[in-house]
């Protein structure tokens, strides 16, 4: 097993492939936690341990290479999780009572039997339609992420993206979709 001090060393000296090795390392603790907080939301929890090694890594210079780092990291990453939660910044998460009050006017008829996965998938198919409204480029990313459930990395691969232009695209084309709905809601 590799020792967290010396691949932090290595990390700052720029040895190739030691932030791979980093993330391996440390990705399955920090999604646990991660789905410990927020519950077994896969796309949520993922998007949350991504964001703590964006956070992160930049900031590893500044530590010292000496102290353990995945008490740090796991810090970070529920403070992450928290944000998210008190802001409720995933889509279906923070549209969830205006995509069921939309669903009604729509006259979408929802499950009242308690099914969570045929309510979820209800409000996916909703989803799909407000996606349709925006640019083609806001769409595609939208889809990847959370249509078809593809973390940063996936999406990175297909759009060839860095994850910091994912993120701000998925914040944008999210601002989007919340501006749609809250219009569509006061119409």
């Amino acid at each position: 097993m590799v020792d967290e001090k010396d691949l932090v060393i290595r990390m700052l000296q720029g040895v190739p492939g030691a932030e791979a090795e980093f993330i391996r390392m440390f990705r399955p603790r920090l999604l646990r936690c991660s789905k410990g907080f927020l519950g077994d939301q896969d796309a949520e929890s993922e998007d949350m341990v991504q964001d703590t090694f964006l956070v992160v890594l930049p900031r590893l210079k500044n530590r010292d290479p000496g102290a353990p780092v995945f008490p740090w990291l796991r810090q970070v990453c529920l403070r992450l999780c928290y944000a998210r939660r008190r802001s409720h910044d995933g889509v279906l998460i923070c549209l969830d009572d205006e995509l069921n009050t939309y669903m009604r006017r729509m006259d979408v008829e929802q499950v009242r039997s308690g099914n969570a996965a045929i309510q979820i998938q209800q409000k996916k198919e909703l989803l799909r339609e407000v996606i349709k409204q925006l640019a083609p480029a806001d769409r595609q990313i939208i889809q990847l992420r959370n249509v078809h459930g593809m973390n940063y990395a996936q999406i990175g691969q297909v759009l060839d993206l860095s994850p910091t232009a994912i993120v701000e695209r998925l914040a944008g084309a999210r601002g989007q979709i919340r501006r749609f709905v809250y219009s569509e809601l006061a119409a």
